[in-house]
């Protein structure tokens, strides 16, 4: 196991206070998701919310990225860490007022939405300033599996916690997991960052970074993965509301115990992540992927199949280990491949693919599911998914055989 990272105090400060900030960031989204669901028990409507949550991404994302290749990182973060706590707040001080409707609730969740697409780059951007050249491959996969099992552990948080407090206090916890990281910002020591060309603009850097991305068959693959895992098993999971409730009726305890086995999925995946060789080749770490993109199709096929509740919490547990793996090892490939001077415009544009995949198949799966059911909408997803999963697959070695040269 390599832990080599974790010699920083900083890193060390950084890793937990993050924990807790996604968590945070997570609660929330479901907390929003749970709302949506009990003020209209619609699955479009509870699409719509993560749609707005995740799409802000798609258009700032690369932005903020390229944005991220020319500030102090930890003053953005500070910023942007200032406003979620503040939104979160608001969440919580209007929906124990008793004032939230569904119109007002879609406001902020776009808000939160616009401000997470800022937050994320800048923040993953900031771990290598934090720790020495050599273990900067370590801290990206301790910080991946960090992020990610904390993605999803952080709604089985939510789901609980709503089913025994309520969501307004549900959005306080939210509250009190992400103030730490508004704490800690202002005492990380960071190592100074290559200055880059202040003559070009933002928006030709990202066309660079674009470029970069497509002229890679190591970024290109990456990005394609996250693009499946994303639309097809991340959207399954932003909807189990509705699958929970709407064909199972087991409400908010339901929900709680269906995150929760995603969580633990998520963490028992990322634990047995930190065993695998850090000297992996970019290759390796790409093919890694395929087998467990596909089974995640699979997942949500059987999903939509499943007579009774326990295969739910089994399916759940698959799923949430299928979304920290595919998360976790592109993640590690885009931060790894990319130059210092391009890594900012890669995680934006990565996040672009993976939290926009997630909002496109929130809204999509969700109207379809609202115009038919939820079962037949997750079989035909899952069907989809294991095509596009072939299709991957084939891309991925052609490629390699031509010895690809995209560009």
């Amino acid at each position: 196991m390599d832990l080599s990272a974790l010699g920083s105090n900083g890193f060390r400060t950084y890793i937990v206070a993050n924990f807790l900030s996604i968590l945070g960031i997570w609660i929330n989204r479901i907390t929003v998701a749970w709302l949506g669901w009990s003020l209209t028990g619609s699955a479009a409507w509870v699409g719509a919310l993560s749609f707005l949550l995740f799409a802000p991404t798609l258009v700032t994302g690369p932005y903020f990225g390229a944005l991220a290749d020319r500030i102090d990182v930890k003053q953005g973060a500070l910023v942007t860490q200032s406003m979620l706590v503040l939104l979160t707040l608001l969440l919580a001080i209007l929906d124990l007022a008793g004032f939230v409707d569904i119109w007002l609730l879609s406001f902020i969740a776009l808000l939160f939405g616009i401000t997470a697409s800022a937050n994320s780059p800048i923040r993953l951007t900031l771990v290598p300033q934090l720790v020495s050249s050599r273990a900067i491959a370590n801290a990206i996969t301790l910080i991946s599996i960090n992020f990610n099992a904390a993605r999803l552990i952080g709604p089985a948080i939510g789901g609980v916690a709503i089913a025994k407090l309520g969501s307004g206090m549900t959005a306080l916890v939210s509250f009190a997991t992400l103030l730490p990281m508004l704490v800690t910002l202002p005492f990380l020591q960071t190592k100074a960052k290559a200055a880059h060309s202040a003559t070009e603009g933002v928006g030709a850097q990202l066309l660079e970074g674009l470029r970069r991305v497509w002229q890679s068959e190591h970024l290109w693959h990456a990005m394609l993965v996250t693009a499946i895992s994303s639309i097809i098993p991340g959207g399954a999971l932003e909807i189990l509301p509705a699958v929970v409730d709407g064909v199972f009726h087991k409400g908010a305890s339901g929900l709680g115990r269906a995150l929760s086995a995603a969580g633990a999925g998520a963490l028992t995946c990322g634990i047995s992540m930190t065993f695998l060789s850090p000297h992996l080749s970019l290759r390796r770490r790409v093919e890694f992927t395929l087998p467990w993109m596909a089974g995640g199709s699979l997942a949500v096929l059987a999903l939509g199949l499943v007579p009774s509740w326990p295969f739910v919490i089994g399916l759940a547990f698959l799923l949430g280990a299928v979304g920290t793996f595919t998360s976790v090892t592109t993640q590690a490939v885009i931060q790894l491949d990319a130059e210092d001077r391009f890594r900012g415009r890669a995680i934006g544009l990565w996040l672009v693919v993976s939290v926009g995949g997630n909002a496109a198949g929130a809204l999509l799966l969700g109207t379809l599911a609202d115009l038919s059911n939820v079962r037949t909408v997750l079989i035909a997803a899952g069907i989809v998914g294991v095509l596009a999963s072939i299709w991957a697959v084939t891309s991925f070695y052609f490629d390699l055989a031509r010895g690809c040269r995209r560009g």
